[in-house]
């Protein structure tokens, strides 16, 4: 199996189960929630407290833009890392029999084989393409974006010159 095919093969279905999963006892969560809502008004007695929320906060934008931005940068070392180790050179002893089949079928001398196998091979690289990694750049974009609203914020700064002593 090529280096890249076991996390396709893999990896992908896990967290596609672990997202499903997770999604799904979220639902049932919220269908208990609202089963126990409807038995209690249907019984006519006190609604259930609901757990409080935390309070918002702008600094949710910092914290997000922070994930995001290293998940992001994470993702791409990680496919340039892969695609470094994913290109493997032709052996010596595969290009020589390569070029003795050709120079077979076609009827040319060895060293004309030799020549386009040669061309073949700088022009076919083997493995994954560099281009993968910039998959990488879509959660760092959206970090950067959560950074920069952060940072931008008005309310934040407003909020901040109000909480300090005159």
């Amino acid at each position: 199996m090529e280096p890249g095919a076991w996390i396709i093969v893999f990896v992908v279905p896990s967290v596609l189960v672990v997202t499903l999963v997770v999604l799904y006892l979220r639902h049932r969560n919220q269908q208990m929630l609202h089963q126990e809502r409807l038995t209690a008004l249907e019984k006519e007695t006190a609604l259930p407290v609901a757990s409080p929320r935390a309070p918002w906060s702008p600094r949710v934008y910092l914290l997000r833009g922070l994930i995001w931005s290293f998940s992001g940068a994470a993702l791409v070392i990680c496919l340039l890392g892969l695609t470094v180790s994913s290109h493997r050179p032709q052996s010596a002893e595969s290009m020589m029999w390569s070029a003795r089949n050709l120079s077979r079928i076609l009827e040319i001398p060895l060293d004309q084989a030799r020549q386009i196998v040669e061309k073949d091979r700088a022009a076919r690289e083997q493995g994954m393409p560099a281009t993968v990694a910039l998959f990488g750049l879509i959660p760092l974009a959206v970090g950067l974006a959560y950074l920069v609203f952060y940072y931008t914020d008005e309310s934040r700064k407003n909020r901040g010159a109000d909480a300090r002593p005159t």
